[in-house]
């Protein structure tokens, strides 16, 4: 089987137009060897690997928000560090043509009624800033992408058809991308759901996931994206009873089947209620013992490599290699050297570039692709 993370085969008789879509594609080694054209034809969609960025909306908090939490910060207690949420992200356009993000995340906040996130209940008590969204879209029903209701709400994207719409563009405008993994986190809790104290003050308890959500989930998904566009479970399976028989008999698709198309995989709340649903658009991280689950989530891939690798023949697999701003502050390639190791074929970081109010620590492959181009 060829392994993709290492050899990458290139025609030099037609080098600039391959140089298109392996820019599209993560690598860690690449030995270029002439005439072969077939070992790209025939790469399967688990033997890529790809950047994805984590909370991929998200914005930093404000300044003078992150100064409040300061305040507070031993009562709020080591999960609660305002540190923690300390990092933002570029819009996906800038994401994907200038770091080569392949995978993004989506927190995605039920709101059936409209208007349960208007209001950012921490600026009460902030001089200066504002506690309500004018924006018209936040007074509609309709799917809202924030991190932390009231606390951690800054956002390149209101809505969940905001960023479907932005990737949309970028897709349409590169249509012989690798597909782009889309996770969808669907949000179960909020701070107000443990504390009576600041349901009193105003903020709002989170609105759990149901069918008729999941059924709302998938309209807002194909109001935006086409079927070819998609990739989706029914795709994978095929003719077969399960999704593990098609693995197993035939193997992933190959990569040049899925270019330019989304794929949309669910983490969080209720999912099992989803997991019922004939023929669904969005595939979901599920149990390795699941004949109908796809993709795995291994989020700490440190003392796991071997675990991981030996799942990724059957299973796309993703995994951290940062979080809550740690590896930044202290530089720490710890996780990211785990996460090569482990072959897992999504790796998801906030630190595609670096945050130099702290160190040079960022992870990617951008260096890999200038190789390619030099040669």
């Amino acid at each position: 089987m060829l392994q993709v993370t290492i050899t990458v085969f290139i025609n030099t008789k037609n080098k600039k137009a391959l140089i298109r879509v392996f820019t599209s594609i993560s690598f860690i080694f690449i030995c270029l060897l002439s005439y072969s054209q077939s070992a790209f034809d025939t790469l399967q969609l688990n033997q890529i690997r790809v950047i994805a960025s984590h909370n991929s909306y998200k914005k930093h908090p404000h300044p003078k928000a992150l100064k409040f939490l300061k305040k507070f910060q031993r009562k709020l207690g080591e999960q609660n560090n305002p540190d923690l949420i300390d990092y933002g992200h570029l819009p996906f356009g800038e994401q994907f043509t200038d770091y080569n993000v392949r995978g993004v995340e989506l927190d995605v906040n039920y709101d059936p009624k409209g208007k349960h996130y208007k209001r950012r209940r921490i600026n009460l008590f902030i001089c200066g800033q504002k506690q309500r969204i004018r924006t018209q879209s936040m007074k509609e029903p309709g799917f809202k992408l924030l991190h932390i209701s009231d606390v951690d709400f800054e956002t390149n994207y209101l809505t969940l058809i905001d960023a479907l719409r932005d990737i949309k563009k970028w897709s349409t405008e590169n249509p012989n991308h690798v597909p782009i993994f889309i996770n969808i986190e669907a949000k179960g809790s909020h701070p107000a759901d443990d504390s009576k104290t600041l349901r009193f003050l105003g903020f709002k308890k989170c609105i759990p996931f149901d069918s008729a959500a999941y059924v709302s989930l998938e309209a807002e998904i194909s109001s935006v994206f086409t079927e070819n566009e998609l990739f989706k479970p029914e795709d994978l399976r095929m003719s077969y009873a399960s999704i593990e028989d098609r693995v197993l008999n035939e193997g992933w698709p190959t990569l040049k089947t899925c270019l330019g198309r989304v794929i949309f995989i669910l983490e969080g709340n209720n999912q099992r209620i989803y997991r019922a649903f004939k023929n669904p658009l969005m595939f979901y991280y599920g149990d390795q013992n699941d004949p109908n689950t796809a993709f795995l989530l291994r989020n700490n891939p440190k003392g796991n490599e071997h675990e991981i690798s030996s799942l990724t023949k059957r299973f796309i697999i993703r995994t951290r290699c940062d979080a809550g701003t740690v590896e930044s502050r202290n530089n720490d390639y710890t996780l990211w050297n785990a996460a090569l190791n482990s072959n897992a074929q999504i790796i998801s970081t906030d630190y595609y570039r670096p945050d130099l109010r702290w160190s040079s620590y960022k992870v990617g492959f951008t260096e890999i692709f200038e190789t390619i181009k030099q040669n």
